[in-house]
């Protein structure tokens, strides 16, 4: 999506030098996701999920040890 917004450019050319970003559209995209990063860390910091909230969102079938021992299966390049 195209939009038009003033940007204080040096703090733009400071993003993009501290991270070695090359264009103005990766600073601006990374800044966004790093900025839904952090909102999302802050919601759960705000609404923790209790012992029960965990357990109701796993299947109840779900086994981490099981699922580790099994094998990966990878395709060959060919």
């Amino acid at each position: 999506m195209k939009t038009t917004v003033e940007i204080d450019e040096g703090k733009l050319e400071r993003v993009m030098r501290l991270t070695g970003l090359k264009t103005r559209k990766e600073a601006i995209d990374w800044a966004l996701t790093e900025a839904e990063r952090i909102a999302r860390i802050d919601e759960i910091e705000r609404h923790p999920w209790d012992a029960l909230r965990i357990q109701e969102s796993l299947e109840s079938n779900y086994d981490v040890v099981t699922i580790r021992n099994q094998g990966v299966q990878y395709r060959s390049g060919s």
